[in-house]
């Protein structure tokens, strides 16, 4: 399921990368008064789109988990002996 998420998400990705080079050679040739923010907003959809195509592929791929990040998600043996009235 993953590698299907990862190969959509890639496509979507191109598109997205492909209508933004659009999107600015317009803005070049158009001779308005450009803001930073609006280049900002442009690429917001493009980040987020990278981070989850990414994510997918590393679920993909199987990459082991950082010892840092694996910490996290190891339950500690203590914390399931303790009750629940316990500190």
């Amino acid at each position: 399921m993953h590698w299907l998420l990862a190969i959509i998400l890639t496509l979507f990705l191109a598109l997205q990368a492909r209508s933004l080079l659009v999107v600015l050679r317009h803005r070049r040739a158009a001779s308005t008064a450009r803001r930073a923010t609006d280049l900002l907003w442009t690429c917001i959809p493009i980040v987020i789109v990278l981070f989850l195509a990414a994510r997918s592929w590393v679920a993909v791929i199987g990459l082991p988990q950082p010892e840092f990040a694996a910490a996290v998600t190891k339950q500690e043996a203590s914390a399931t002996q303790r009750s629940p009235f316990q500190r």
